[in-house]
């Protein structure tokens, strides 16, 4: 999870019918999560903060854990149906308005919050103070709003891009980067990085950059090498998962700030800068639909812990 993969193009008629990848209901004392199948990602039996995670910070054991996908079609199809009751989404593409967003109140999940990543051998104070007013005006909630434009709405994320710096009043003094380029490229081809690249390069342009992008790349595992070396100068990437990503063992939190002082300290010896992290987080929540939360009163993912 944590942004490791692209969401891809999933096949929706296997969406309820992937086998169990555990059940725990006989050892969760009649809780509502022992009455609950789990819609997860692949990884959720070996990941910590899935199946093990919950278990562990929460006390949670599912009566079925099914494998699905990576917060995608399968998840929001199984929810939609009734063959799941809990799935794992996105925080930033919880679209549907019978979706509630359980509250992470025991904070299991560490935090993603969005940061620009910059070669140290283009970087310069007018490019950090760019990138990072844009990253001051994000929102978890206005990311969500512009990835439905993208995704639901169908919108060009130039356009959405554009919309967001005039309603925003952002922009960048003409000159700097005269003479210079610049390639602009993603994490993974998520929404919300196609449209942040594309809003990068409107205002780097504003100061006078070339500025190209380079939105196929299609993971983590492409992107970092790329960046690394100099195929592309700048992406955006999520605290606690670029730093997983760097070291398996990274000791990540629900703290943003410990989560930045630990990516900055893997990528600087790679050449690359760490700037401002956005309030906006793109993290893995579990959702149920408006109609189990107010059946069993769930608001928190602890109340999925309750006697049944």
């Amino acid at each position: 999870m944590y942004r490791r993969y692209a969401l891809g193009a999933a096949l929706v008629a296997l969406a309820v019918t992937g086998a169990a990848c555990g059940s725990g209901g006989s050892g969760s004392g009649g809780t509502v999560a022992s009455k609950f199948v789990f819609g997860a990602p692949p990884d959720c039996p070996t990941n910590p903060f899935c199946q093990i995670g919950l278990k562990n910070v929460y006390g949670i054991e599912f009566k079925e854990v099914k494998k699905l996908d990576f917060g995608g079609p399968l998840t929001v199809n199984g929810l939609k149906s009734g063959a799941i009751q809990v799935g794992e989404l996105f925080s930033t593409s919880v679209y549907d308005p019978t979706f509630v967003v359980l509250e992470d109140d025991k904070h299991l999940e560490a935090a993603d919050n969005l940061v620009p990543l910059v070669r140290a051998d283009v970087d310069s104070p007018d490019i950090d103070t760019i990138l990072n007013s844009v990253m001051a005006k994000l929102t978890t909630d206005n990311v969500l709003a512009m990835n439905r434009q993208y995704d639901i709405d169908k919108k060009d994320a130039a356009t959405i891009a554009q919309e967001f710096i005039q309603q925003n009043g952002l922009s960048a003094s003409a000159g700097p980067g005269a003479g210079k380029s610049l390639t602009v490229g993603v994490s993974a081809g998520f929404n919300e990085q196609v449209i942040l690249a594309e809003m990068f390069k409107i205002l780097l342009g504003q100061a006078g950059y070339t500025v190209k992008t380079e939105e196929s790349l299609e993971s983590r595992k492409v992107s970092d090498p790329a960046l690394f070396n100099g195929d592309i100068d700048i992406k955006v990437e999520y605290l606690a998962s670029e730093s997983i990503q760097n070291d398996p063992k990274a000791k990540v939190s629900g703290d943003p700030t410990n989560n930045q002082t630990i990516l900055k300290a893997l990528l600087q010896p790679k050449g690359v800068n760490v700037l401002d992290f956005s309030p906006a987080s793109d993290q893995n929540v579990f959702v149920v639909t408006k109609t189990t939360a107010d059946k069993y009163g769930l608001s928190k993912v602890s109340d999925l812990a309750k006697k049944a």
